[in-house]
């Protein structure tokens, strides 16, 4: 919980053995996935001006405490210095229309700037932004940066020193959320949102198949054991499926497989640059990812797109995804309940985190006009507000107005209570390295194989032989 907690998990270089220096020469497709593996798709990416239709509560009191007691307010947005008329350009991967609102606010108080969205789908994103930057382009004034891509940018040049903008935040956004957009030191990134994921469950198709809905409790995850076998039953009673993860065979919801084994994120040594995917809990993980597909219990052949229909249309007894798909399943009419994002038994508790962040070009040459719109975006509570559309925003007022501002039943004040659990407790971020691309790319192809029938060991040993040599290039000290 914002100021009482932190919410970031961030997995980094160890403290002493700092990666690479800002300039070193590194390959052109570092920051690019240039595979068939789709990349992930962050978390945050979603349909404008929905708010949820269940409020969160029990969360929001408690955020609003550590609000007010880190003295922040509204603010009025802050005003460029100068009447000569200014042009930002701001290349995003978000869906039309999440940012009109924070650019109306920010451009009623700056009447002589102007802004204007350039969206890509988010497989163009990295590819046109390294390709444009890599060029000194200064057509891009600011854009969007993925957490975890952070430092592949950061090291090459393509990303201006933000430090200013973190001493106005601290107090205002959760540290951890700052440290998650730094890398040696400097900031080179303002965050706007977080995430977490939880475990939704179709009632009626439980009821159907005579299985006891999970706790939602916080501190009581089902097993991943558990889901499968519940979900088995539920096949048996007539569902489709019974169990689907909503971002599958990517990364950021993979990951808390193997960490709750304690097998790590997957990377180790200097800089993160060493493979280590290949031990025992990382093949107990996968395996277990294999068993649901090889049973039926998930399906293959969809892509992470076509998975929350699965849900909402009724087709699936469990669905394993984020908190932004609460208000689709309640427009859908769906039957449902909320529980913690399961472990696997025996092992810990640990959720996926993380989220989109704004960069400005160290090309651009309107840096002081691009630094006032991230400012308002992120730090002020009202621009923050303003600019999380269904994501959850880090700073602190605008979580607890996310939170405050709908109506309130017993599943929301659940929901409200394992988001507050899970953030404070069992986030996990993904590694932050300048090898974070060649990682999850290799990671993402490994893992679509396994859930089509490659065996885990074997298939493992081959990504730990693909990054050996993906990550030699990077220079370690």
């Amino acid at each position: 919980m914002p100021g009482t907690h932190d919410l970031w998990g961030a997995v980094r270089a160890p403290a002493g053995r700092p990666p690479p220096g800002s300039r070193q020469p590194f390959d052109e497709e570092t920051l690019m996935d240039t595979s068939d593996a789709r990349p992930l798709r962050p978390a945050g990416r979603r349909t404008p001006g929905r708010r949820p239709a269940r409020a969160l509560t029990v969360l929001a009191a408690l955020l609003l405490t550590a609000a007010c007691q880190s003295g922040g307010s509204a603010e009025q947005p802050p005003q460029v210095s100068g009447d000569e008329p200014v042009t930002l350009t701001f290349v995003n991967a978000q869906d039309p229309g999440t940012f009109d609102e924070v650019i109306a606010g920010f451009t009623e108080a700056n009447p002589n700037i102007t802004i204007t969205l350039e969206t890509l789908p988010f497989d163009d994103l990295n590819s046109s932004v390294q390709s444009r930057l890599g060029a000194k382009d200064a057509s891009i004034d600011l854009y969007d940066v993925d957490e975890p891509r952070l430092a592949s940018f950061a090291a090459r040049g393509y990303l201006a020193d933000l430090s200013d903008l973190r001493a106005e935040a601290e107090g205002k956004i959760d540290p951890k959320a700052l440290d998650a957009t730094s890398y040696q030191g400097k900031q080179y990134a303002m965050p706007r949102w977080t995430s977490t994921q939880l475990l939704y469950y179709n009632t009626e198709l439980l009821e159907d198949a005579g299985v006891e809905a999970p706790s939602s409790d916080p501190s009581q995850p089902m097993t991943w054991q558990e889901v499968a076998a519940a979900g088995e039953q539920a096949q048996q009673a007539g569902a489709k499926y019974g169990f689907t993860f909503e971002q599958v065979d990517r990364y950021y919801q993979l990951q808390p497989l193997p960490e709750s084994l304690g097998g790590g994120p997957g990377l180790e040594g200097e800089g993160l640059l060493t493979p280590a995917v290949t031990n025992p809990a990382w093949v107990e993980a996968m395996s277990w990812y294999k068993s649901t597909f090889d049973s039926g219990l998930s399906p293959r052949g969809i892509t992470a797109e076509q998975t929350t229909p699965l849900f909402s249309d009724g087709e699936t007894a469990f669905f394993a995804g984020g908190p932004w798909n609460a208000p689709l399943f309640d427009e859908a009419g769906v039957d449902y309940g909320v529980a913690p994002f399961p472990m696997f038994e025996g092992g810990r508790a640990v959720s996926s985190t993380g989220s989109w962040a704004t960069g400005v070009s160290p090309f651009s040459e309107k840096q002081e006009a691009a630094k006032a719109f991230i400012r308002y975006m992120t730090t002020d509570a009202t621009g923050a507000w303003q600019a999380s559309s269904r994501n959850l925003p880090v700073q602190q007022e605008a979580f607890s107005r996310y939170l405050s501002e709908n109506a309130s039943d017993t599943r929301s004040e659940q929901l409200a209570a394992i988001i507050e659990h899970e953030l404070a407790n069992n986030a996990v971020a993904r590694p932050t390295t300048v090898g974070f691309v060649d990682f999850e790319t290799v990671m993402n192809k490994a893992f679509a194989d396994i859930r089509n029938g490659s065996e885990p060991a074997e298939r493992l040993q081959q990504a730990a032989e693909e990054l050996d040599r993906a990550l030699a290039k990077y220079p370690r000290e």
